[in-house]
């Protein structure tokens, strides 16, 4: 029996190359079909239906010839025991994760039967299992059996390009640009990715130099030339480029979107000034485009720049919610609250999408304007969602100032519908409960909690803080052992542990193992290298203790690090040293407790 085997149907699934995993597994019951069927080919079946127009019927007439057409060309194939098998065996093979076999079988049958489909199969699945020179070789024979496919040249030159062979895809190119010039801007864009690969970055350069010198007025050869620049490190041609699209094309973002996020990868400041510069010569850009360039200043923390980009955005959209929320952020962050409160309210007003983050954002804007009324009203009106728990937070520590600490509490309880959740209203309970000068009542808080939860590690932690507080230190120590039995590599916990021991008890040795655990995965933490001066201190090693010392304080200049810093600086007989710590460390906080205690034991008062 002779017929055309893997007649093209009315599906699209062998006229085009869709390299996903969902190509493996779409045509075992088209190809099963066919086969078993032994259709010589497919034609839709005509329902009787009038077409809806003259127009129509000729296309279709048309569309059904060129089908016919490119049926005839196929060649006859006998169906064998042995093809079925292989056709069978492949598609399976590749619907269970071995398309890679697939595409080795499929290349074989290509071979014998010289059908450029099972050469496109044989590539799909090279493709997809990334064995290149398996989908070199398909590609190749694909183009050998049907030179007329554009698809299977453009494949060839894609695949020829990842893998390096500059010189070899040429010729392709050449031929694709020549046979579709309509298509000219797709090809230059896959020129633009793919020849990133190339080693020879220069040659690359030329290349497209030379491809896109036939297209002047093409954007995209522009981009191209761009992109393989940047490669090379060619910032002369980038910059003549740029000047060139600027005419061609100003209100095409793709070139400046793609330069500015290149540049922020190694150079934030040298990416805003060349969006800035596009942007100038770019007046109708898109809105996208210059949003860009405000929220590239955020991320430089370049807040009073990025306020004044954002407010002339404004200007010309002065209803728009996001640059109101915007401008209202960034006032807040800038102490300008009247303008903050301004915006802020005119975002809600025009119906930003967030609305409880807003209302929650004025609340907090009123606390620090003292206005505590109109801070309640805010974190009332904030409904159930994601701002909701810190809402009542904020409410319950604004009881607790008031003297209504039971107030406080008691709006908290029973809102958490998590287990997470209840432990942390619990542990902003004891935290609201610390601040009102009640550390007994923090405590029995969290052990209520723990009671429900016994063995959550950010329970047991808080717990021993507020142990510590009460001055149970052996309680402390016993819940940092249960917290470290739940987290044995936290650094937190471990430098939390080991600075216990330095300061309550004289096991030095055991609270440096603590310590140093914790400093060898966190060898910056200015917190973990003050624990360290401070036991190595206790240990007698004073040369030592000051250089953990000194490098903590100038990462963190804390007064509880001042305190320690001027300690061994003033055994080592640096007074002067240790009283210029000191002041540095009483001009942050002139109250600090372990600071004066310091000074007035050293007699540094």
């Amino acid at each position: 029996m002779v017929f055309y085997l893997l007649a093209r149907t009315a599906e699209p699934h062998w006229i085009t190359m869709t390299l996903s995993r969902t190509t493996l597994s779409r045509t075992l019951p088209l190809l099963l079909v066919c086969l078993l069927a032994a259709c010589a080919q497919f034609s839709p079946a005509t329902s009787g239906k009038p077409t809806a127009s003259t127009e129509e019927a000729a296309r279709e007439a048309a569309d059904a010839k060129a089908k016919a057409e490119a049926e005839a060309k196929l060649p006859k194939v006998e169906l064998t025991d042995q093809l079925l098998y292989g056709v069978v065996a492949s598609e399976i093979a590749a619907q269970r994760g071995v398309p890679a076999s697939s595409a080795l079988t499929y290349l074989e049958l290509a071979r014998q039967t010289r059908d450029p489909r099972m050469a496109q199969r044989a590539a799909e699945f090279a493709m997809v299992s990334g064995q290149l020179k398996i989908a070199t070789d398909a590609l190749k024979l694909w183009v050998e059996l049907d030179p007329s496919s554009a698809l299977a040249r453009e494949q060839l030159f894609i695949v020829l390009l990842r893998t390096g062979k500059l010189a070899e895809s040429r010729p392709l190119i050449d031929d694709l640009l020549q046979r579709e010039p309509q298509r000219a801007g797709a090809i230059f864009i896959q020129l633009a990715r793919l020849t990133l690969r190339q080693g020879d970055k220069q040659g690359g350069v030329e290349l497209v130099k030379e491809l896109a010198a036939r297209y002047p007025k093409l954007p995209e050869a522009h981009f191209a030339l761009i992109a393989v620049a940047s490669e090379a490190n060619d910032q002369a041609t980038i910059d003549a480029e740029f000047d060139k699209l600027a005419v061609l094309a100003p209100k095409w973002d793709l070139p400046v979107a793609w330069e500015t996020d290149r540049l922020r990868r190694s150079d934030q400041n040298a990416a805003i000034a060349f969006l800035k510069r596009e942007l100038d010569r770019r007046p109708d850009a898109s809105f996208e485009l210059k949003l860009a360039y405000p929220r590239l200043l955020v991320s430089a923390r370049r807040f009073d720049e990025a306020l004044v980009a954002f407010q002339a955005l404004l200007k010309n959209d002065p209803k728009n919610p996001d640059l109101l929320f915007a401008v209202g952020l960034l006032s807040y962050q800038l102490n300008d609250f009247p303008n903050a409160e301004r915006s802020l309210k005119g975002a809600l007003d025009e119906h930003y999408p967030d609305a409880d983050f807003l209302r929650y954002t004025l609340g907090q804007l009123a606390e620090e304007r003292d206005r505590v009324a109109e801070a309640r009203e805010w974190f009332q009106k904030v409904g159930h969602g994601p701002q909701y728990l810190a809402a009542q937070a904020r409410l319950a520590e604004l009881d607790a100032k008031e003297g209504r600490l039971d107030q406080g509490l008691n709006r908290l309880a029973g809102i958490g519908h998590t287990e997470q959740e209840r432990n942390q209203l619990a542990i902003i309970g004891a935290q609201i409960a610390i601040e009102v000068k009640q550390p007994q009542r923090a405590y029995q808080l969290l052990s209520n909690a723990l009671v429900a939860s016994p063995k959550a590690p950010e329970l047991l932690y808080q717990r021993s803080m507020v142990s510590e507080q009460l001055g149970n230190f052996s309680a402390t120590e016993r819940d940092l052992r249960a917290y470290l039995h739940e987290k044995p590599n936290d650094p937190q916990g471990l430098n939390a542990l080991g600075y216990t021991l330095a300061i309550h008890t004289t096991r030095y040795k055991e609270a440096h193992s603590y310590i140093a655990r914790a400093l060898k995965q966190e060898p910056d933490n200015p917190t973990i290298l003050d624990s360290m001066g401070w036991v190595q201190y206790k240990l007698g090693h004073l040369e030592s203790a000051q250089s953990y010392l000194q490098r903590a304080f100038a990462l963190l200049p804390d007064p509880e690090v001042a305190a320690h810093l001027g300690e061994v600086l003033f055994k080592r007989g640096h007074v002067a040293e240790a009283r210029e710590v000191w002041a540095k460390g009483k001009a942050i906080d002139p109250q600090h407790q372990v600071l004066n205690e310091t000074m007035h034991r050293l007699g540094g008062e």
